[in-house]
C-alpha cells in the first residue's frame, strides 16, 4: 500500500511540475516597467523573479531590484556615485531624497548578509500581455552590477507584485492597455 501510494504521489507531483513549467515561458517572464520618482521617468525591461520576496523591513513595501547604470536620470548622480558612503553612514548630500532612502538587508547565494540601498519610488507600471498594473508603494533597490549576462533585462520584479489579492497593503490600479 505504501509503495503504491509513493508511486501515485510521484506521478502526481511530476505531472504538476510539468503543468506549471509549461505555463511559464521565458517570453512570459519578461515585462516592461516604467519607474517614476519626482516626475522623472525611465522605461526598462524586467524579469519576473519568482524568488524575489525582498521587502523594506520597516514599511513592508516590496522591492524591485534595478541595475545602478539604468537609474541615471531618475536618481541624482550624487546618490548613485555615493552608495557605499551612504551604507557606511558617511555625510552625503541627499537633499529632498533623504526621506526616500531605505537600507534593505538581503541574503542571496553570493552574499549572506548584504545591504542594498533603496529609493522610494512614486510608482511603477508593470506592462505585460495580460494587463498593465500601476503600483504606488514600491522601493527601487539599487544593484551595483549586471542582472543578466546578455543584457536582456535590467530589473527584477517579484511575482507577488502581479497578484493584488496577495498583498492588500499596496495601492493597485488597473490601467487600460
Amino acid at each position: 500500500m505504501v509503495l503504491l501510494g509513493g508511486i501515485v504521489g510521484f506521478i502526481i507531483i511530476t505531472w504538476a511540475f510539468k503543468s506549471i513549467k509549461g505555463k511559464f515561458t521565458k517570453k512570459d517572464m519578461i515585462c516592461s516597467i516604467k519607474l517614476s520618482i519626482n516626475s522623472n521617468i525611465i522605461y526598462l525591461e524586467a524579469i519576473i523573479d519568482t524568488g524575489n520576496f525582498l521587502k523594506d523591513p520597516i514599511s513592508k513595501m516590496p522591492v524591485v531590484v534595478v541595475e545602478k547604470d539604468c537609474l541615471n536620470g531618475l536618481i541624482p548622480n550624487e546618490i548613485l556615485d555615493n552608495l557605499d558612503n551612504i551604507i557606511k553612514g558617511e555625510e552625503v548630500e541627499l537633499n529632498e531624497y533623504i526621506s526616500k532612502i531605505r537600507l534593505i538587508p538581503f541574503t542571496s547565494l553570493g552574499k549572506e548578509n548584504g545591504i542594498l540601498i533603496g529609493i522610494k519610488a512614486d510608482s511603477i507600471v508593470i506592462e505585460n500581455e495580460e494587463k498593465n498594473l500601476e503600483i504606488k508603494n514600491i522601493i527601487i533597490g539599487i544593484y551595483n552590477g549586471h542582472l543578466s549576462k546578455h543584457g536582456k533585462y535590467k530589473a527584477l520584479v517579484g511575482l507577488d507584485l502581479l497578484d493584488s489579492k496577495d498583498n492588500n497593503k499596496l495601492a493597485y490600479e488597473k490601467i487600460q492597455a
